[in-house]
C-alpha cells in the first residue's frame, strides 16, 4: 500500500477563516483516495510509514489550528466563539494568531512540495480540488491616474514583468495577514500586501477616489499601502529624492535572540530607510498647501550607507542582513552599551544618536557615575555608603539592589526614563548585593561577610584587625611551631573582629594545642579581680576572670583534651560536664575558664545550659553537627557566646551541606538560609559544577576557613603522634559488664590456691570482649557499643579525606565487625589474620600500597606486628589494647618506618570506665623501660599481681 500526506485548507464559516485538516491518502490504480485524518493516532498504526520530520511538524501545526483545540486555547469557560467575536479586537487578535500559523503551515507545504486541496469534502475527488503548488511571490503595483473628477487607482499583480489584473484571473484568499491565494490553480504568495487591500479588485478593475474624499481616503486606507507597495502616477508631479541626509542609530529587539542590536535610520528628506530594509527605493503620496497630491519618490544612494555601514564594523560591531550587534555575548544589553562607550567616535564618524527605546520608554543616555564614601560599622553589619548620579538625576545604590539580585539590567527612573545598569555592575557587585540587606533606610552587608569586600578597595572597612602581635605565654607550658603560631595568631584575629573560626587542620597538626594557646593568650588580658576567698593568709590575692569557655567533643574525647589542658594550660581552671550528677555544677560552670562536655550531653542539656552566656563555644570534631536538622545542631545554636570555634579535619565528609551547618554554627547566616545555600551552591556546584558559584563560597568562607595538610607542614612535625580515644559504654552494655565483673570478682574470690594465668586471662578477656562490643562475647547479642560508633566515625573520617589506614584488633572477630560495615558502606579494604596464607598476605599488601581506591587494611594484631611495609597509610587504630605495649608499637612500626612519606597518626580506641583502662595504665608505667627489655611474661605477672585493683 503506498500512502501519502495530504493537506486540505477550506473555510470554516465560525470563525471566518480558512483552517486546515491533514490526511492520509493512498494510491489505488494511479488514483489517489483520501481516506483517514492524520491525526496521532492512525499515524501510529501504519507501521509501514512513518512521516519526515517536517512532515510530522507540519501536522503538529494542523493539530494546534484544529477548532476543538483553539476554542479551548482562546475561549474563557462559559463563553462561545459568537461572544468572543463581539468584541473586534478579541477577533482580531484569533485571526491574527491563526493566520501566523496557518501561514507557517503553507510556507511548509511550499518548501516540502507537499500536496494541498482547498475546501475538499469527502464527495469530491482529490483531481478536481488540488492546486500546484509554487514559490512564486507576486509583487503588488499601485497605478493613480489623475482626473477632473478625482482620482483613479488601479492595483496589478506582477510576476516578473507579466501583469495581472486580479479581476480577470481566478483568485481564491486563503489567508488575510501574508497574502496567501490561489491563482488560476497554483498557490502563490503576494508581497508587502494584505489579502483584504486585494479583494476589492476581484469585481473591479478600478476605484474612483471623489476629489472631495481624497486625504481622508489616503489618510485611512493608502497611506500604509503606499509605504509599502510601488506607485505608477499618471497626471500628477513626480519629486525624485536621493540624496542620503544624515543617519541615526537606532535600537532593535531581536526577540528570538532576546538581544538588542543597532539599526540605521537614513534620512532621504522625507522618508527613512532602515539598514535592514531591502527594498532600494519607496514612493508616496502628499498634498501641498493647494491640496494639490504629488508623488515622492524616494531612491536609497547605496555607496553613501556604505561608509556608515563599515565606520561600525571597523568599530567591532559584526553586521547581519542591516543590522549590527556584538558577537558572542549573552548580555541583551551588550550592543548598547558599546553604543555608550563608542558614543563619542560614532559621532564623529557622522551619526546621529536620537531617543534610544526600549518598551517605548527612552533611556537616559548619561555616564552613571558612583560616589562612595568610606564604609562604616554598626555592631554586627557594615554600612554600604554609595550613590548613583546619572546627569542631573541623584539616588542611593540601594534603589539597585532588587535589578542586581534579579539580573535585570533595566531600572527606571523617578523621571520615567530607564537606566541601563552596566554589567560591569552585575560582575562587581552582583555577589555583594546577594548578602545586603536594607535596614533602617541603610544598604547594609553582614559583618561576617566582608570578605566580599575584598575586591572593592573603596568599600573595604577600615575598622577591622588585619594583623595581631602574638607571642606564646609564659603560662603555655608547650613549644609552638611556626605554623602552629601563625594559626594562634588568626584565630586570634578572628577573636577581636567579633567573628567565628574553623580551624581544619589535617588530623594530627596540633588543633587542640592551638586552641589552647589562643585561650591562654585570652585569659592573660582579662581583668583581675580580688579573690572573694580572701584571708588574712591571702590578702590583696588577685584573680583573673574566668574565661568561661565550654567546649563540646565527642565523649571519647573529653578526657583527652582535658588532660591536654592539664598539660599545656595548667593555670586554667577545668571541669567535665558528665555524667549523672552533672546538673550539680550547672550553677558553677560561669566560674572555670574550661567546661568540657558532650554532642550527646549538649542536646539533652540545651535548656539548662542556655541560662549561661559564655565567653567561647568550641566544637571538636564539628563534623557531627553537620546534619543541621538535627537535635544537636539546634541545641548547640541555642546556646549564647560571644565567641564560637569550631575544629575539625574534615570540615566537609559528605557533601556542601555539612560545610553550611559549621558556617551556621560559627557566623550564623553567612551563607544565607539553607534553602538559599541549596539552591545557589549546592545544586550549582555539585550537580551543574559550575566554576563561579564555586569560587563565590570559596570568597565567602575563605576568611573563616583555615586548612593545613601534613604535606604543608611536615618537616615541622614529629614524626609520629599519638592519642587515646576514651569510648563510654553503652547504658545496656555497661549494666552486662558490670554484672560479668560482678561475677568473676566472685568466682575468682572463692577459687581456693593459686589462679593460673590462662584461667585469669581468659576470665579477663570476656571483660575485654564485652567492652568492646557485646557481639564478640555473644554472636546473638542485639547490645550496641559505644566503642563501635566512634570506631566508625573515625573510619568515615579517614575515608571521606582520601587518606590509608591500618586498623589492628587482637580479635578477628573484632574485625569482622567492621568488615562487614565495609561490604555495607561500599568501602573496599584488604584484610590479613594468622590464618592468611603467605601468597595472599602479598597480595593483600600489593593492593593496600598501590591501589588509591583500597584505604583500610584489617590486620590481626598477632599476624601484623612483624614482616610488612605499609607505609601507605598515614593512621594506625588500635581496637583495642594489648597488654603488652611492644605488640603494639611492632604493629606501629608496619606504617611508621623508613619511606614513610606521611605523619602517622596513631588512635588507641579504650572503653572508658573498663578493663581496657587498667590496661593502658599498666602500658604507661612500663613506657620508661626499652621494648625490648619489656617482655610479655613480665606483663602478664604484672596483670596477676594487681589483679584485685583490674576488677575494682
Amino acid at each position: 500500500m503506498s500512502y501519502h500526506l495530504f493537506f486540505d485548507l477550506s473555510y470554516h464559516p465560525d470563525f471566518d477563516l480558512h483552517l486546515p485538516t491533514a490526511y492520509i491518502a493512498e494510491e489505488r490504480a494511479g488514483y489517489w483516495h483520501l481516506f483517514k485524518c492524520a491525526t496521532p493516532e492512525v499515524l501510529q498504526s501504519l507501521h509501514l510509514w512513518q512521516p519526515s520530520e517536517a512532515a510530522a511538524a507540519a501536522i503538529a501545526l494542523v493539530d494546534d489550528l484544529q477548532p476543538p483545540a483553539l476554542l479551548k486555547k482562546y475561549l474563557k469557560k462559559g463563553t462561545t466563539l459568537e461572544e468572543l467575536y463581539r468584541n473586534k479586537e478579541h477577533k482580531k487578535h484569533l485571526q491574527e494568531q491563526v493566520e501566523e500559523r496557518t501561514a507557517q503551515l503553507l510556507q511548509c507545504v511550499v518548501e516540502q512540495r507537499m500536496p494541498l486541496t482547498v475546501g475538499y469534502t469527502h464527495r469530491d475527488e482529490i483531481a478536481k480540488k488540488r492546486v500546484a503548488v509554487s514559490d512564486k511571490v507576486l509583487t503588488p503595483s499601485l497605478e493613480f491616474e489623475k482626473t477632473a473628477e478625482g482620482i483613479i487607482y488601479r492595483l496589478y499583480l506582477f510576476e516578473g514583468e507579466q501583469r495581472i489584473t486580479p479581476r480577470e484571473a481566478a483568485i481564491e484568499l486563503l489567508n488575510n495577514a501574508y497574502c496567501w491565494l490561489v491563482l488560476d490553480g497554483s498557490l502563490v504568495r503576494v508581497a508587502d500586501l494584505k489579502a483584504s487591500h486585494l479583494k476589492p479588485f476581484l469585481t473591479k478593475e478600478a476605484t474612483l477616489i471623489p476629489e472631495r474624499n481624497i486625504e481622508e481616503y489616503f489618510e485611512k486606507f493608502l497611506k500604509k499601502i503606499l509605504r509599502k507597495v510601488p506607485i505608477k502616477a499618471i497626471g500628477f508631479a513626480v519629486i525624485e529624492r536621493k540624496e542620503l541626509l544624515g543617519a541615526e542609530l537606532r535600537l532593535l529587539h531581536d526577540f528570538f535572540a532576546n538581544h538588542y542590536k543597532l539599526t540605521i535610520a537614513f534620512d532621504y528628506g522625507g522618508y527613512t530607510f532602515e539598514s535592514q530594509q531591502r527594498k532600494d527605493t519607496q514612493s508616496d503620496l502628499a498634498f501641498d498647501e493647494q491640496r494639490t497630491p504629488k508623488i515622492y519618490h524616494y531612491r536609497r544612494d547605496k555607496e553613501a550607507e556604505a561608509v556608515y555601514h563599515k565606520a561600525l564594523t571597523r568599530l567591532g560591531f559584526a553586521e547581519e542582513e542591516g543590522t549590527f550587534y556584538l558577537k558572542d555575548s549573552t548580555d541583551p544589553f551588550a550592543t548598547y552599551a558599546a553604543l555608550f562607550s563608542h558614543r563619542a567616535a560614532l559621532t564623529e564618524a557622522g551619526f546621529s544618536i536620537g531617543k534610544l527605546l526600549v518598551g517605548g520608554k527612552e533611556i537616559a543616555f548619561e555616564a552613571p557615575v558612583l560616589r562612595q564614601s568610606p564604609t562604616t560599622t554598626d555592631n554586627d553589619w557594615f554600612d554600604l555608603n554609595i550613590e548613583v548620579q546619572l546627569g542631573d538625576s541623584r539616588f542611593h545604590f540601594k534603589e539597585l539592589v532588587g535589578n542586581l539580585k534579579a539580573q535585570n539590567p533595566v531600572y527606571e527612573l523617578p523621571n520615567g526614563k530607564l537606566f541601563i545598569i552596566p554589567q560591569e555592575w552585575f560582575a562587581r557587585f552582583g555577589t555583594v548585593v546577594k548578602y545586603t540587606q536594607e535596614r533602617g533606610g541603610k544598604l547594609q552587608l553582614p559583618r561576617s561577610n566582608y570578605a566580599l569586600l575584598e575586591s572593592l578597595p573603596e568599600l573595604r572597612p577600615t575598622s577591622l584587625v588585619q594583623e595581631v602581635d602574638y607571642t606564646p605565654s609564659p603560662n603555655l607550658k608547650a613549644t609552638l611551631r611556626p605554623y602552629q603560631i601563625a594559626g594562634v595568631k588568626w584565630l586570634l584575629e578572628h577573636y577581636h573582629n567579633g567573628m567565628g573560626a574553623c580551624l581544619a587542620d589535617d588530623m594530627g597538626l596540633g588543633k587542640t594545642l592551638q586552641t589552647l594557646a589562643l585561650l591562654t593568650h585570652i585569659h592573660d588580658s582579662l581583668p583581675e579581680h580580688p579573690s572573694p576567698y580572701a584571708d588574712l593568709f591571702s590578702q590583696g590575692e588577685l584573680l583573673r576572670e574566668p574565661l568561661r569557655v565550654l567546649v563540646i567533643l565527642p565523649s571519647s574525647l573529653i578526657f583527652n583534651w582535658y588532660d591536654e589542658a592539664k598539660r599545656f594550660a595548667p593555670h586554667l581552671k577545668c571541669t567535665q560536664y558528665v555524667g549523672s550528677n552533672r546538673k550539680v555544677k550547672l550553677n558553677r560552670l560561669q566560674h572555670y575558664d574550661l567546661v568540657f562536655t558532650s554532642y550527646p550531653i549538649v542536646a539533652l542539656d540545651a535548656k539548662l545550659l542556655q541560662r549561661h552566656e559564655f565567653r567561647y563555644i568550641i566544637l571538636d570534631e564539628s563534623q557531627r553537627i553537620k546534619n543541621h536538622t538535627s537535635k544537636t545542631f539546634k541545641a548547640i545554636n541555642s546556646l549564647k557566646a560571644a565567641h564560637k570555634l569550631s575544629l575539625s579535619g574534615t570540615p566537609i565528609e559528605n557533601s556542601l551541606s555539612d560545610l553550611w551547618a559549621q558556617m551556621q554554627f560559627i557566623n550564623p547566616d553567612i551563607l544565607q538560609t539553607y534553602a538559599s545555600f541549596n539552591k545557589h551552591f549546592i545544586t550549582e556546584i555539585q550537580k551543574k559544577h559550575n566554576p563561579v558559584a564555586l569560587e563565590e563560597l570559596k570568597t565567602i568562607i575563605s576568611p573563616f576557613l583555615l586548612r593545613r595538610t601534613k604535606a604543608q607542614v611536615l618537616t615541622d612535625l614529629p614524626d609520629m603522634e599519638e592519642q587515646i580515644a576514651y569510648c563510654p559504654l553503652a547504658d545496656e552494655q555497661r549494666k552486662w559488664y558490670e554484672r560479668e565483673k560482678s561475677k568473676i570478682r566472685n568466682e575468682l574470690l572463692h577459687i581456693e590456691g593459686q589462679v593460673s594465668q590462662i584461667s585469669a586471662l581468659k576470665m579477663l578477656m570476656r571483660l575485654r570482649q564485652i567492652s568492646n562490643h557485646p557481639r564478640l562475647a555473644d554472636k546473638e547479642s542485639t547490645l550496641p557499643s559505644g566503642k563501635y560508633e566512634e570506631v566508625i566515625s573515625t573510619l568515615q573520617m579517614i575515608v571521606s579525606s582520601g587518606q590509608k589506614a591500618l586498623v589492628f584488633s587482637s580479635f578477628t572477630t573484632h574485625l569482622q565487625l567492621y568488615e562487614d560495615w565495609c561490604k555495607q558502606a561500599g568501602v573496599k579494604y584488604v584484610h590479613l589474620s594468622g590464618s592468611t596464607p603467605l601468597a595472599e598476605r602479598r597480595v593483600a599488601v600489593s593492593t593496600f600500597q598501590s591501589d588509591p581506591t583500597v584505604p583500610l587494611f584489617f590486620l590481626s594484631l598477632k599476624a601484623g606486628e612483624v614482616g610488612l611495609n605499609l607505609t601507605r597509610a598515614s593512621y594506625v587504630l588500635l581496637l583495642d589494647p594489648w597488654w603488652n605495649p611492644f605488640s603494639e608499637r611492632q604493629a606501629i612500626g608496619r606504617a611508621h618506618r623508613l619511606g614513610q612519606e606521611n605523619k602517622v597518626n596513631v588512635i588507641r580506641f579504650v572503653s572508658k570506665d573498663t578493663i581496657e583502662e587498667k590496661i593502658i595504665k599498666l602500658q604507661q608505667a612500663k613506657a620508661a623501660l626499652s621494648a625490648e627489655l619489656v617482655e610479655e611474661k613480665a606483663i602478664i605477672s604484672e596483670v596477676m599481681e594487681q589483679m584485685e585493683d583490674i576488677l575494682a
